[in-house]
């Protein structure tokens, strides 16, 4: 029994992890990352990332649709009749002179062809010219888009990263204990054994060693999910194996660096999103003003024409056609339509204009929280931190105490629930920080 305990021990100080985070990347590649790596990796696979390159390839993709309506458009038509009864038209006598006499008569064949190549140009066309440079705010707008989805999937990776170098903290430090806690058992089963100590003092300390033993397993678990929840926010594949080269000891002189004295609202992507936005609606109040002017086009035309009695007949001669012109279309009046609709639009840039505004203020609000909730969670994390070296020296003090056979078995456990629950609060209050200061980061417009 003391055996199995013993191994028991040393798998969960030594080695457990492993086992548990190696169960499902036995067949997969494997990574060494740090933080960088890890969201460049992100950057690269993440689907929303993919997708959002995706939608700047298929905004470039328009600016080439719009500027093609520029160029010249040519067609073929084709035609073929067969007026298996020709119209009849009534038309004066003219033959025999007797012009109040109206007589039938029949014009044309039975079977017709015609083949027509045309050629067409804008000229002047309102809506193709702004639709071109709206095409390209638009490109624009997607980048700018791509770019708030890689810091969102930034943010998303560093959150996820930290939460995994935390609960690897948190065991470092439950397996520390867990290790104390074995020695002083097996002390205490030799001093009983001896007859110095009492039954209920290693009944005791095996209750503390088993909860310990659980706890470790149970954080294990929890180390195997943040992975993979780190695994999901890069698009990496789950049978990947991913290891993290980085401690939280790397971030520590990062946690006490903040300084929103030279945050400027411009520095978010979202307030240059919605400057593009207000160009985009500008442009489209444009549009509707200049739907006043004229549009006009030239075309050029080239064909023949075939007729014929007989089907077999039809195509020997051809008769040549051809047409150069122009086609003006103004639209001098369509009732109070166009004026309302232009009022619509002002509206909607003088909407857009306030959005930008109350952005302003929200990007203010935004960091004036994120800031407060960042300087709580850093005195919070020094206190913690405090709080478990002072409770650490307690513990100890008392174990070396239990030893000399001066504290009791309940002193050591006191002071061993104590340094547990020291231990929680300092990663709490670990992982607050982390992720407040990124929230912090983010809300300046510090992550690009």
């Amino acid at each position: 029994m003391r055996g199995n305990q013993l191994l028991l021990s040393l798998l969960l100080i030594t080695g457990f992890q492993s086992v548990f985070g190696q169960a499902d990347t036995a067949k997969g590649a494997s990574y060494a990352f740090n933080l960088e790596d890890c969201i460049k990796y992100g950057l690269q696979h993440h689907r929303d990332v993919v997708n959002a390159h995706l939608d700047v390839n298929f905004s470039e993709e328009q600016v080439k649709e719009a500027t093609g309506k520029l160029l010249p458009h040519g067609n073929i038509s084709a035609s073929f009749n067969d007026n298996m009864k020709l119209a009849t038209s009534l038309i004066p006598d003219i033959a025999n002179g007797n012009y109040d006499v109206k007589i039938p008569v029949q014009f044309g064949t039975r079977y017709a062809s015609a083949l027509t190549g045309q050629l067409d140009q804008v000229i002047f066309n309102s809506d193709y010219f702004l639709g071109l440079k709206a095409s390209r705010v638009y490109t624009d707008l997607s980048k700018k888009s791509l770019t708030q989805t890689n810091i969102q999937t930034t943010v998303a990776i560093t959150k996820a990263y930290f939460a995994v170098l935390t609960d690897k903290e948190n065991i470092r430090l439950t397996k520390s204990n867990l290790q104390q806690l074995t020695k002083t058992l097996e002390d205490t089963r030799h001093r009983y054994d001896e007859g110095v100590a009492e039954r209920i003092d290693v009944d005791r300390i095996q209750v503390s060693y088993n909860n310990t033993v659980t706890l470790v397993t149970n954080q294990i678990r929890t180390l195997v999910y943040g992975l993979q929840l780190l695994k999901f926010q890069m698009g990496m594949p789950q049978e990947t194996q991913l290891t993290l080269t980085e401690s939280v000891d790397d971030f520590n002189g990062e946690l006490y660096l903040a300084d929103t004295v030279d945050y400027k609202a411009e520095d978010r992507i979202e307030y240059s999103m919605q400057t593009t936005q207000i160009a985009l609606n500008e442009l489209q109040l444009k549009s509707t003003k200049m739907k006043y002017l004229p549009q006009l086009s030239a075309f050029v035309n080239y064909g023949w024409n075939y007729f014929s009695t007989d089907f077999g007949d039809l195509y020997k001669t051809g008769f040549g056609a051809s047409v150069l012109g122009l086609t003006l279309n103004w639209p001098i009046f369509t009732g109070t339509e166009r004026l309302h609709l232009i009022r619509q639009n002002k509206i909607t840039v003088e909407k857009s204009r306030n959005d930008l505004d109350y952005l302003v203020q929200s990007i203010s609000n935004e960091v004036k929280q994120a800031n407060t909730l960042y300087l709580n969670n850093r005195d919070n994390f020094a206190t913690a931190k405090k709080n478990m070296d002072l409770t650490q020296g307690i513990y100890d003090r008392v174990v070396y105490k239990y030893d000399q056979g001066v504290s009791t078995s309940l002193d050591v456990l006191s002071a061993e629930n104590e340094l547990t629950q020291a231990r929680v609060d300092y990663i709490t209050a670990l992982l607050n920080i982390l992720v407040s200061k990124t929230d912090l980061d983010k809300a300046m417009g510090k992550i690009k």
